[in-house]
């Protein structure tokens, strides 16, 4: 696995796989329905452009506010799981390679 591998996102607290954390922007409002068939990170840079974020400049925004990347050497356990699904995040990585 690569170390720089997005295995999740850090938002508002808690820790998602890609999936969960689309359905929780698209449960708050913050991302059309149509997001569910896009690829995460081009959902992310539409809604941070339309929120005024530089997504890409982490130290300008908190995680309460907009999602924060985390990578794959970032997990700290092998178990470590989404906060919603419960997926472990590496094994939700694999299922992602697949999905690309």
């Amino acid at each position: 696995m690569n170390s720089h591998q997005i295995v999740a996102y850090t938002y508002q607290a808690d820790i998602y796989c890609p999936t969960c954390l689309i359905e929780k922007m698209i449960f708050k409002g913050e991302a059309s329905p149509a997001a569910r068939n896009m690829v995460e990170e081009n959902v992310l840079d539409q809604c941070a452009d339309a929120q005024g974020i530089d997504r890409y400049d982490e130290t300008t925004f908190d995680s309460d506010d907009f999602p924060k990347v985390v990578f794959a050497d970032q997990v700290e356990t092998p178990n470590e799981t989404c906060s919603s699904c419960g997926w472990e995040l590496r094994d939700r990585t694999l299922w992602r390679n697949l999905r690309s």
